[in-house]
């Protein structure tokens, strides 16, 4: 079942089964392609973006937490 589809649709397959079962509701289909339609592009733009966020707060938590622990060490004379 996974061989022939993508993660994300399988996904939302069973989120949708669930929640028709669950809640015995389903979204409307021209709801549910309108908001897919919406996601999809700002997904694009975003997309080449992500590796250089993800790399400036992992530096900017790194300096974070440097600058954090010589503050305790100058406090407390370690």
């Amino acid at each position: 079942m996974t061989v022939e589809h993508k993660d994300e649709d399988l996904d939302q397959a069973l989120r949708g089964y669930y929640h028709a079962i669950l809640d015995g509701v389903t979204a409307p289909e021209h709801l549910r392609r309108q908001v897919l339609a919406h996601t999809e592009q700002k997904r694009w733009y975003m997309t080449p973006w992500a590796p250089v966020l993800a790399l400036a707060l992992a530096s900017a938590s790194f300096f974070v937490v440097l600058a954090s622990s010589r503050m305790a060490e100058i406090i407390f004379g370690f």
